[in-house]
């Protein structure tokens, strides 16, 4: 028996609907309240979902730099009810921080440095090529992962976030990212006849061409269950309760 987790940093639940990803939204699906938090942050949802407890003061006090390198032990989430965990690119716990680094080292130059329109476009470029071919690296390490001797699966796909920043009013490419999720969201259900939680920190909303963090995330189930409108902090007893 394994627990699978498909967390999607930004999923969009109007996107969801409006590009109609069957896969991503299961059985029961809906969103969650993350009104509790002050500033829904990647760092600080992701954290306070591992723990079963809101960390947005502690991460928030280490401010914007510092917070990217926390590393939250094993033994203070949720992950240490299972024998025998994969905890694939989580932040806060196994994220790659060189990927991040040069996401915003990208974002600065192009809100911050580029002259013209032109060089802009190439930043984009760039931005969205180093965004593909990470999702790829973790897509490919992900489905493997689902064949080994794990009893909890959770890998966490970061496209939709990065990708929509610059990109969230190009409905083409959202669209894009939005069916390869889905399509990966079928793949699990074809490897494993397992429970299977997908699960954004946040969503997002349009800013012009780009994308900003909105005021809840996306769910969904496998199976009917008996969670409404809940809190990202609520998933660590009810995944262990899965067990």
């Amino acid at each position: 028996m394994m627990v699978v987790v498909f967390a999607i940093d930004a999923l969009e639940h109007e996107l969801v609907e409006e590009f109609d990803c069957k896969n991503l939204k299961q059985v029961t699906y809906g969103k969650t309240d993350i009104s509790e938090f002050n500033q829904p942050r990647t760092m600080v949802l992701w954290s306070s979902f591992m723990t079963g407890e809101n960390k947005e003061e502690e991460i928030l006090a280490k401010g914007d730099e510092e917070m990217w390198k926390t590393k939250i032990p094993l033994e203070e989430t949720f992950f240490s009810n299972f024998e025998n965990p994969k905890i694939i690119d989580l932040p806060g716990f196994s994220y790659d921080r060189k990927q991040h680094d040069k996401e915003r080292e990208l974002l600065k130059k192009f809100f911050e440095e580029a002259e013209d329109q032109e060089e802009k476009k190439e930043i984009r470029k760039e931005y969205n090529q180093h965004g593909l071919k990470h999702h790829r690296k973790i897509k490919e390490e992900f489905l493997n992962s689902l064949e080994k001797d794990h009893d909890f699966v959770l890998g966490y796909f970061s496209a939709a976030d990065v990708i929509g920043h610059l990109n969230f009013g190009n409905k083409t490419l959202m669209k894009m990212i939005y069916n390869d999720l889905d399509e990966i969201a079928g793949k699990i259900k074809e490897i494993r006849d397992d429970h299977l939680l997908v699960l954004s920190d946040h969503g997002m909303e349009g800013v012009g061409m780009f994308g900003d963090h909105n005021e809840y995330g996306f769910w969904s189930f496998d199976e009917e269950c008996d969670l409404e409108n809940p809190k990202i902090t609520d998933f660590a007893d009810f995944l262990t309760s899965l067990k």
